[in-house]
């Protein structure tokens, strides 16, 4: 970075917060612990004449998590932090909180900070790079133990990386239950075995892209996912073994959709829509989201603006509903969708709603 950030750390009194309560932010549908500052203490005196605690706390987050790259967000660090001794207070909690390791000044910031400090990331957003020896995940695993929420991008891929993946990183935390995962594209991606590891605490599931042939032992590895959510289109007949559990399916289909080959030779196929792709008609007849307590299940589809595949939809919304299964098209994708949209490593809160 060109610009000397200070790494100096000021802990919180354990004796000035009350852990007691939970705050939930709806927008987001995320929920995060809360710290409250013990009416009793002499250090409530520092927040009379300023801004409550809690809309302190609020600010600094949504400033947070909404910066997308390093510079701007350790630039916002050391500004804060000399800004003033009360909201540098609230910053380092709510940066210990929200983690963002997604290049290298925020691996060697977040060194430095659990250096002095124990690690509490209830939302971490992870970029891994397999060919760079500072992404080394057993490094990153000591960020996870309390994770909640994670986001999970992967920009250079090697052979049996997500095995390491698994059993280095995600095998740490027991309490995570919603993770977005993507591999890079198609021809640089490699295939995934299928792994002894198995993390049971994952619920929410979101695979933007994933290595050919792979889907099915990818999801393996997550026997209790009850909300699926998909980017790459494939034959959903495939993965009726792996997903017994889900009850609500998310697929993208967006409009001027491209696969690419693992042959770089190979032309690239062009769909005016990718609706079709995704195989659910032909899935349904071999007992997709099948339905045996009575309760229905549910697809949703995140569909290009147009109404070109308008016949298609209708199709599968009364192929839904012959089967018993729910069915919603949200036309979401506009007409100038790209493969790259695919790739941001934030977490969409609005996935689920």
């Amino acid at each position: 970075m060109t610009r000397q950030v200070s790494t100096s750390v000021v802990a919180l009194s354990s004796s000035t917060i009350d852990l007691r309560c939970e705050l939930v932010y709806p927008d987001c549908r995320q929920s995060c612990f809360a710290y409250v500052v013990n009416a009793k203490h002499k250090e409530l005196r520092k927040y009379k004449s300023a801004l409550p605690y809690e809309l302190v706390e609020k600010i600094l987050v949504d400033a947070w998590c909404s910066i997308g790259d390093s510079y701007t967000r350790w630039h916002f660090f050391g500004v804060i932090s000399i800004l003033s001794k009360v909201w540098r207070d609230v910053l380092y909690d709510v940066v210990l909180r929200y983690a963002f390791v997604e290049s290298k000044p925020d691996f060697v910031m977040y060194e430095r900070l659990l250096s002095h400090h124990d690690p509490r990331a209830r939302y971490i957003s992870i970029v891994l790079n397999a060919v760079d020896k500072q992404f080394r995940v057993e490094e990153i695993a000591k960020h996870v133990p309390e994770t909640r929420f994670m986001c999970l991008a992967i920009t250079a891929d090697r052979r049996d990386y997500f095995c390491t993946i698994l059993q280095s990183l995600l095998a740490k935390t027991k309490s995570l239950t919603h993770l977005r995962i993507c591999w890079p594209p198609l021809h640089n991606s490699f295939a995934c075995p299928v792994s002894n590891t198995v993390l049971r605490s994952v619920t929410h599931l979101h695979i933007a892209r994933h290595p050919s042939a792979s889907l099915g032992s990818i999801l393996a590895s997550f026997p209790n996912v009850t909300h699926l959510r998909l980017g790459t289109p494939c034959f959903l007949k495939n993965l009726i073994p792996y997903i017994s559990t889900v009850r609500v399916l998310i697929l993208d289909a967006p409009p001027r959709y491209s696969v690419h080959t693992a042959v770089p030779q190979a032309p690239t196929l062009i769909f005016p829509s990718s609706v079709p792709l995704w195989n659910i008609l032909d899935a349904l007849e071999h007992g997709l989201l099948k339905s045996i307590t009575g309760n229905p299940r549910r697809i949703i589809m995140n569909a290009g603006r147009s109404n070109t595949d308008k016949p298609v939809i209708t199709d599968i919304a009364l192929s839904c509903q012959n089967h018993g299964v729910a069915f919603e098209c949200r036309r979401v994708h506009s007409s100038y969708w790209q493969p790259s949209h695919l790739e941001p490593e934030r977490w969409d809160y609005d996935a689920w709603s």
